[in-house]
């Protein structure tokens, strides 16, 4: 099923893309040189093509995309070809170091990475944060459907996750590309992280043949977290086409 192909204005400021970002799935081989991905769901990037026309090489504040229809993006978001360069259960084992874990996806749209951390935190609790009603909808009926009474999902807002209660981990996947201003964001994230919590963040390298036409340099990343007052304590590298990285507050 093609997902629809509609854009809006995009939120300015500390705004996550829509949907707080999220995956495309790439279908075969020979067109993941054109699909971008994002975790769990709205990051529909391709370098020309039906799903989300060129940005023209940048992230223009004012457009976004449109994802309410949840089922109509969850084949794509879902599509089991994903896992073939996301590696879902090397990147979940990385930073999931208890069974009772208070975990928060940024981004969690139909439940790629959140559905996964339940499972391997079953003692714990997990928060899926998105922007898009329809997306939260859609997860906590997926929660209940497949008896995972440990993943909630709630609505983000432009400001931050909005969730209910400090966390031990938080994840972002193909997320961060997406903030306008990252340092000033994770200042404020600091204030949902319980002592000792830690910043999970995935995305794509620049080398990758995925992903946004113009991408998020690692270093760059370490650069604004170490500014944002965050040190990395892992750098774990068996993602193809991503770098996967640990942070936590410094003290």
């Amino acid at each position: 099923m093609r997902p629809p192909s509609a854009r809006r204005p995009r939120l300015a400021g500390s705004a996550l893309p829509v949907a707080v970002g999220l995956a495309i799935l790439a279908f075969s081989p020979a067109v993941r040189a054109q699909h971008a991905g994002a975790h769990g769901g709205h990051d529909a990037h391709e370098t020309g093509g039906p799903g989300h026309p060129d940005h023209g090489g940048n992230h223009d504040a004012t457009m976004r995309h449109r994802f309410e229809d949840a089922a109509a993006w969850a084949a794509r978001f879902e599509d089991p070809s994903r896992d073939e360069w996301q590696h879902p259960e090397e990147v979940v084992k990385a930073p999931v170091t208890r069974p009772d874990l208070l975990i928060a996806d940024i981004g969690s749209a139909t439940g790629y990475f959140p559905v996964r951390f339940a499972k391997a935190a079953p003692q714990g609790m997990v928060y899926g944060a998105d922007i898009e009603p329809d997306m939260v909808r859609y997860l906590n009926d997926r929660a209940r459907a497949e008896s995972l009474p440990n993943l909630v999902s709630v609505l983000a807002g432009t400001d931050g996750p909005h969730l209910p209660r400090p966390v031990d981990l938080v994840f972002l996947c193909n997320t961060i590309h997406h903030l306008d201003d990252r340092v000033e964001y994770f200042r404020r994230l600091k204030a949902d992280l319980r002592p000792g919590g830690r910043v999970a963040v995935v995305d794509y390298t620049l080398e990758s043949k995925m992903g946004p036409p113009h991408k998020l340099d690692s270093k760059v990343v370490e650069e604004e977290m170490k500014e944002a007052g965050y040190e990395v304590v892992a750098r774990p590298d068996f993602l193809p086409e991503q770098y996967l990285l640990v942070f936590s507050p410094a003290n």
